[in-house]
């Protein structure tokens, strides 16, 4: 049910939310609605957190009781909640303008680190292996760290992690990739290569069913097309690529979904769109980027080679191997996994 909320000058649609799941306020706040949430949502964990933990639970968005913008409702709730910026706009115009509850803003861009994932080695680093484990297992029961900085860490005989000064929020609802992500980042300026790789694979192995946390971090993926394109799921992979497509500004990032979604869309037997996009993807590297244009030689031989161009995908092969006759046979045998572009 839907009601004008007016508040002097400013008339505004708010929905009105009857329960308590707050995934669906999530999905409401994303397409930009306004909600009035009625019912009292329980605190989650000991601490009482109102209303930091209804705002975090949602994610990205405000929050700001109804009694602080109209004087009507209890202290706590109804609460109204929004994007930011709308919460902003009507709290500007109540007659004591009250200051919002905001969500921590979430990170997805994080290049900056690109060294951690495209160096190291096989050695392994107990520290960051055992935060890795320790990380995942309070993201997996719905806990954020809150400030997960190396100096944040210590470490008992066995060697496991426990939390130092902790600071931590306590959601309603499983964090999104993107929280948990942007919980991580304070930690990576304090990690080496081999430090990530050790943190990632305890991280995985805690809470193996979580994979986007990882492929956002690493290839900026906000949809999960990585996690299809690894297990084959090409026609779905492509369509994720797509959606991620539609608000991604960010020129390598294009570049690189262009890419993979190009291999598999190659792999579904789209091979004419496959080709479009991956001379999208070359033509924009070479404007934009240029200094990963060579690397796009692989996407372009695996367009080629589906095509049945076998000689042209051998010379797109010279830019990126010594031996592009020997690659090639490896990219396209029938149990081939491949991989993905990370620009």
């Amino acid at each position: 049910m839907t009601f004008l909320l007016e508040l002097g000058a400013a008339s505004v649609e708010v929905t009105e939310f009857a329960g308590t799941d707050l995934p669906a306020v999530r999905e409401l706040v994303e397409r930009g609605e306004i909600v009035l949430l009625r019912e009292e949502i329980p605190a989650p964990g000991s601490l009482d957190q109102w209303p930091r933990d209804v705002a975090e639970s949602i994610g990205e968005c405000a929050v700001v009781p109804l009694s602080s913008l109209t004087g009507a409702g209890g202290p706590r709730y109804p609460l109204v909640v929004g994007r930011r910026e709308s919460i902003r706009f009507l709290c500007s115009y109540a007659e004591s303008v009250p200051v919002p509850c905001e969500a921590q803003p979430v990170v997805t861009d994080y290049r900056e680190f690109r060294h951690l994932w495209l160096g190291g080695s096989p050695a392994v680093d107990p520290d960051g292996f055992a935060i890795g484990i320790t990380l995942a297992g309070l993201h997996a029961r719905n806990v954020l760290h809150g400030d997960a900085h190396r100096g944040n860490w210590l470490f008992d005989r066995d060697g496991t992690a426990l939390v130092h000064d902790p600071r931590p929020v306590f959601l309603h609802t499983r964090p999104s990739a993107e929280q948990c992500a942007t919980d991580i980042r304070p930690l990576l300026p304090g990690l080496t290569p081999d430090g990530w790789q050790s943190f990632r694979l305890g991280y995985r192995r805690a809470w193996p069913e979580e994979g986007r946390v990882i492929d956002l971090i690493q290839l900026s993926d906000r949809t999960g097309w990585a996690a299809a394109f690894r297990t084959g799921e090409f026609a779905r992979a492509g369509e994720l690529a797509a959606r991620q497509l539609t608000t991604e500004d960010t020129s390598i990032v294009r570049v690189m979904l262009l890419a993979n979604r190009a291999m598999a869309l190659s792999r579904t037997e789209r091979h004419d769109e496959a080709l479009q996009e991956c001379l999208a993807a070359l033509k924009l590297a070479k404007q934009r980027c240029p200094h990963v244009a060579d690397g796009l030689g692989l996407t372009l031989a695996v367009v080629l080679s589906g095509q049945g161009r076998q000689a042209e995908a051998v010379d797109a092969l010279r830019s990126v191997s010594g031996q592009p006759e020997q690659l090639l046979a490896r990219l396209t045998r029938p149990d081939a996994q491949l991989p993905i572009m990370n620009l």
